[in-house]
């Protein structure tokens, strides 16, 4: 077994998050992008990366609850109030009423339409509200992405994103054992990354987030939609 220091994973612990952090650092000031980098920014580059570590939380909030959500609540509601109003009728204003309208629907299956009306309605509306949440995700991303996008540009950062990234799963770590109390590692530093994303790992880490190459690639992504550079 590897030992933590020689491995290229790190545990998910303090004196892991301590070293991936330093190693982190240590790959960004050897990255050939950062080394073509004006001295004067890289001697203020990680003063500024420290100052953009609370961009990951969602300052944007975005309205999912819609007028058309609203209303379709307000038509669920109201099929339901004719149902429960139809049950309340006593037998015989029951039978009078559906002789009085004998050639439509008798009362008791207009009370069951009118349930499966509103079921209907309801399900429409939970598929809207994945949809909206969704599309709220998409363009809080979308939103954080471009301003980190904009900093980094003005630090000289071009919005390079490697898309041959390893998906790291505690058990890929070379110097896992099976355990029932294994933990999670962290990224591995030894491939070839972007600047960008180095820099957006480093963010992610000091803002106390969890560091995922998955998250990182799509916060680009997104991110490029709203900043094209």
């Amino acid at each position: 077994m590897k030992s933590a220091e020689n491995s290229e994973y790190l545990p998910d612990t303090e004196a892991g998050r301590l070293l991936f952090r330093e190693r982190l650092i240590a790959k960004i000031q050897q990255h050939r992008d950062f080394k073509v980098l004006p001295g004067e920014t890289q001697s203020i580059f990680f003063d500024e990366l420290a100052a953009l570590t609370i961009f990951g939380s969602n300052n944007c909030p975005v309205e999912t609850y819609s007028p058309r959500i609203r209303r379709l609540e307000k038509l669920a509601a109201s099929y339901r109030r004719v149902s429960n109003s139809i049950a309340l009728l006593s037998e015989i204003d029951v039978l009078v009423i559906d002789d009085a309208f004998q050639h439509s629907m008798p009362l008791q299956q207009q009370r069951n339409l009118m349930r499966q009306l509103a079921a209907q309605v309801d399900g429409l509306i939970g598929a809207m509200s994945q949809t909206s949440t969704g599309t709220s995700e998409r363009l809080s991303l979308r939103l954080q992405g471009a301003s980190l996008l904009k900093q980094l540009d003005k630090l000289g950062v071009a919005c390079k994103i490697n898309n041959n990234f390893q998906k790291i799963a505690q058990d890929d770590a070379p110097h896992h054992e099976r355990s029932a109390d294994a933990q999670r590692y962290l990224p591995d530093l030894s491939q070839s990354m972007t600047l960008a994303m180095l820099c957006t790992m480093l963010i992610l880490f000091d803002s106390g987030q969890l560091v995922e190459w998955s998250y990182c690639r799509r916060l680009l992504q997104e991110g490029k939609k709203g900043f094209p550079i």
